[in-house]
Order: C-alpha cells, then sequence, then structure tokens
C-alpha cells in the first residue's frame, strides 16, 4: 500500500496499478526512462540586443560564451540524435537498458523510419529543380536571370537545394553560407547544422546579426564569427574552454551576415522528430518479437511425479536430457498403490495477431501522423481516380505549402546577398526582390491517359508532342528523320533519295525535321 500525500492531492490509499498509471512508483516523476525527451534549451533561438557589444564587451563576451557552450552541450546533442535517427541509429532502442536476463536474447533492432520519412518528402518536393522567374521587363529580366543562372551553374544550385532541404527535414534547420572566391566568383555552401548556429536581434524583426561556426577538427573547434561586415576567427579551443584569443578580422562586402538559415517550419522541427516515440514503440515491438522466436527454442521441461520413487536426481535428469532420452521408474505410495511418472514441455504461448496488430497500428499512426502517404495500403493504390488519390496525398500537400513558403524566404535571402556584394562590386546587377520560386513536386501522373482522354474530347496532339511524351524516344528529330528514310525504297540511287528527302545532306534534313 502507499500512502497518497498532498503533493498528489487525491486521497489516501492508491492501488498499485494506479500508482504506476499517476507515475508514482519514482519519488520524483522525471525519472522516467522510457522516452526520449529534448532539454528545453536544445532549440532555442539566441538572441542579443547588438553584436558588437556582444563582441567587445565582457558582459557581452560572457553571453556569448554561454551560448556557445547552450549550443555544443545541449542542441549539438539533439542534432546528433536526430541525425541518428535518420541513418537508422536510432537512440532509445540501442542505447536502452538491458530489457531481459543475461542468458536470454536481447536484440536491438533498429528501423530507418526517420530516414525513410525525409527522404520521402525532400524528394517530394526538391527532386525536380525550383524554377526561377522575374517580375522585371523583358529587357532587364533576361539579363538578371542570366546572372542568377551562371551563379547557380557554378554552384551546382540544384543538388545544394536538395540537400539543405534534406537537413532541414531532418534537422528542422539548415544553413549555406557565402563567400567570395579567388577567381571573384559567388560561392554558396552547405553547413553541417551541427556546426553552426545564428544569433538574431531582440527585436521584433528577429534578423540575423550574426552566425558562430565551429567545426571541430582533431578535437578542438575552430570558431569563426560572421557579422554584418566581419570574418572573425580564433585560436582553437577544446570542449569547455571557450576563449576568444588570437582575433583575426578580414572585411567582406555581403553588407549582411553572409549566412542563410532555411527553416523547416515555424518551430525548427524536423519531419519525424514528433514521431520519435512512435518509432521507438516500433523498434521495440520487433525487438521483443525477435527476443520471444530467438528464446523460443528454450523449451522448459517438465518430470511429474514420484521423482524419489524413482531416485531421478539432478545430475541423472542433466545426464538423460543431453542423450535425448528419459528413464522413469515409478514406486508404491504408503497406501501400496502404484505411483506414475510423465514428462513433457512447456512451451510459450503467442499471440501471433494480437502481436502483428499492435505493430501495424503503430506503423500506421507514423504514416498518419507524418503525413507521408503508406504505398503498402491496399486502399492507396488501385483503380482510384486522380482526385482520390490527391485527397490521401492531402497531409503531404500541406506540408508541402509550409514548407515552400519558409525555402522561398531563405532562396530570397540567398539571391539578396548575391545582390549586395555584386553592388558593392558594381558587377553584373540582379534584384532579388523581383524573383519568383515554382517549386514542381515529383508526382507520378498518366500523361497518357490524359492524352487519350483530350484526343476523346475532340483535342488535337501534334506528331511531335505524341514522340516528346514517348519515353523510348530520345529525340523527336531524329525519330521524324528515321520515319522519312525508311519510307524511301532501298533500291533507289541516291539522286532519286535526295529528291525524295527534299534536302541534299544530313543537316538540312535535320533543320526540315
Amino acid at each position: 500500500m502507499k500512502i497518497e500525500t498532498n503533493h498528489y492531492g487525491e486521497g489516501e490509499y492508491i492501488p498499485k496499478s494506479y500508482q504506476f498509471e499517476r507515475d508514482m512508483d519514482y519519488d520524483n516523476p522525471a525519472q522516467r526512462v522510457d522516452g526520449l525527451q529534448f532539454d528545453d534549451e536544445a532549440n532555442e533561438h539566441f538572441v542579443y540586443h547588438d553584436m558588437n557589444d556582444l563582441l567587445t564587451t565582457e558582459d557581452g563576451k560572457k553571453t556569448l560564451a554561454e551560448m556557445i557552450n547552450t549550443f555544443i552541450n545541449k542542441q549539438k546533442e539533439r542534432l546528433d540524435i536526430l541525425d541518428g535517427y535518420s541513418k537508422g541509429n536510432n537512440y532509445t532502442i540501442l542505447h536502452g537498458r538491458r530489457r531481459l536476463e543475461q542468458e536470454k536474447a536481447d536484440y536491438r533492432i533498429s528501423h530507418n523510419w526517420g530516414g525513410y520519412i525525409s527522404d520521402y518528402i525532400t524528394s517530394y518536393l526538391l527532386s525536380k529543380p525550383i524554377t526561377i522567374g522575374t517580375r522585371q521587363p523583358d529587357d532587364d529580366e533576361a539579363e538578371s536571370l542570366k546572372v542568377v543562372s551562371e551563379v547557380n551553374l557554378a554552384n551546382d544550385i540544384d543538388t545544394l537545394n536538395f540537400e539543405l532541404g534534406y537537413d532541414a527535414s531532418r534537422f528542422g534547420r539548415a544553413f549555406e553560407l557565402h563567400y567570395r572566391g579567388e577567381d571573384h566568383s559567388d560561392n554558396i555552401v552547405q553547413i553541417d547544422p551541427r556546426e553552426i548556429f545564428v544569433i538574431r536581434s531582440s527585436d521584433v524583426s528577429k534578423r540575423v546579426i550574426g552566425a558562430v561556426h565551429l567545426p571541430v577538427y582533431n578535437g578542438e573547434y575552430h570558431m569563426t564569427i560572421y557579422t554584418a561586415d566581419y570574418q572573425i576567427s580564433y585560436e582553437p579551443f577544446k570542449d569547455g574552454g571557450v576563449r576568444f584569443n588570437g582575433e583575426q578580422r578580414k572585411r567582406h562586402l555581403y553588407g549582411d551576415v553572409p549566412v542563410v538559415e532555411w527553416w523547416n517550419n515555424r518551430f525548427r522541427q524536423g519531419d519525424f522528430e514528433n514521431e520519435i516515440a512512435l518509432i521507438d514503440a516500433y523498434d521495440s515491438a520487433q525487438s521483443d518479437t525477435a527476443n520471444y522466436m530467438s528464446d523460443l527454442n528454450d523449451a522448459l521441461l517438465v518430470i511429474n511425479g514420484d521423482l524419489e520413487s524413482a531416485k531421478i536426481g539432478i545430475q541423472d535428469a542433466i545426464d538423460m536430457k543431453k542423450a535425448n532420452m528419459l528413464l522413469l521408474e515409478t514406486g508404491l505410495d504408503h497406501t501400496g498403490k502404484q505411483t506414475s511418472m510423465s514428462a513433457e514441455y512447456i512451451y510459450k504461448q503467442y499471440d501471433v495477431a494480437g502481436v502483428e496488430s499492435y505493430k501495424d497500428r503503430i506503423a500506421n499512426d507514423i504514416y498518419k501522423l507524418s503525413k507521408v502517404p503508406n504505398l503498402d495500403d491496399e486502399k492507396f493504390g488501385g483503380q482510384q481516380s486522380g482526385v482520390a488519390l490527391r485527397y490521401k496525398l492531402l497531409g503531404l500537400e500541406q506540408i508541402r505549402s509550409i514548407k515552400e513558403s519558409f525555402y522561398t524566404k531563405a532562396l530570397k535571402r540567398r539571391y539578396q546577398l548575391i545582390e549586395n556584394i555584386h553592388e558593392e562590386l558594381s558587377a553584373d546587377d540582379i534584384t532579388a526582390d523581383d524573383l519568383t520560386f515554382t517549386f514542381h513536386q515529383n508526382m507520378p501522373e498518366d500523361v497518357w491517359l490524359e492524352v487519350e482522354r483530350y484526343i476523346n474530347v475532340g483535342g488535337e496532339v501534334s506528331d511531335t508532342t505524341l514522340m516528346e511524351l514517348a519515353s523510348f524516344i530520345e529525340s523527336a528529330e531524329d525519330e521524324k528523320l528515321k520515319i522519312a528514310q525508311d519510307g524511301i525504297n532501298p533500291s533507289s540511287t541516291d539522286a532519286e533519295r535526295e529528291f525524295l528527302m527534299g534536302a541534299r545532306d544530313e543537316k538540312e534534313l535535320r533543320e526540315r525535321a
């Protein structure tokens, strides 16, 4: 019996089963270790009123050192755990206490749900290149987009966008760093979120006023701080010993902090972060099943009867079990009646239907709450209309819409930085505010069904369009040339071929095609 106290506020006697529900088995409810929870500071924003004060005053440097320690000791831990879940190295199942006795199986089966969710959502949104346009007049549009295209080509921007989107999906945030190359090129590189954080202003604008880059080399942090005017590097320091020694300043010309932070959503949470508890439950259920199947072979042998008359000792039983045979002898009880002996194996009972239903329910909850469609669901495929399938993708479409709004903000800031430095250097100009960004979801479509319906209602489609839609035709022009050549009699002379084709050489044939 456990006596209730005023701490819980409900009477005196609490049954043992209810004590568990109320988490009363522990003096401190925070001692529960069956769920993964992050510290409140693990994803907080770092804010300060002035970046210059933060770097020059004693109170500012103390605050900056606290920010760095918080990032290293609390935020980086969260990011490392999320990185593990995105690669199938799930923290809870791999670091939890041993659940069974030493002689029993202890499988730790980790499922890469996190990686699957991030891969699926990121591929859906960013597998196809983002189309960049502009609202400028035609003449200015061509010049502005030319500069953007050159920057994008030099930085393999489509791949960079995908990798940044994947980081945002995993960690809730992603970072890109801008710098000017020795060949005066505009360079954009991806920075691991576990190595960098930004500092925002304490006013309502929450604009970026600084960024701290903390890569680790040979066990030491090599810190570089970026402000709106300078790139500041310091001597390396080890964990727990933040120092601002050996300051070296280098001016840059971006007119703003040359770091862009991509948000996944307003809370900077990963796409699978809120489903970690379900992922842990699924890992545990599958591991328990594997443990049971391994331990099932260890059936228990029960010998029941008059062991004293049979004169079977422990060693005798062991020897007979090793020999794969039992010699059981009966005797007489005190009344002179014959005693009996029997032996049998006892096996564990396994509720297959119940256990599998439980695991299926967890898996369906993961799909539902992460808004990723379950492609194994029999109701997902089949003979359904495009509208019905889109309703099944409604949750994913909502995520796409949210991501696009935050990604568009990051893209505008990217090209604003490029615009700033081009203006400073009197280079080719772009206007970032006039740029437009169109995302194309990677959605399988039955194009030929659309063509068929279009033709059935009286529409006309050119042969060139049909050739371009066919996956087995690489070039419509080449295909037309082949068709024209196939229609000529093989016995025709070269002059006849030339007359029939209406062209003098292959080049002209291609032009006519």
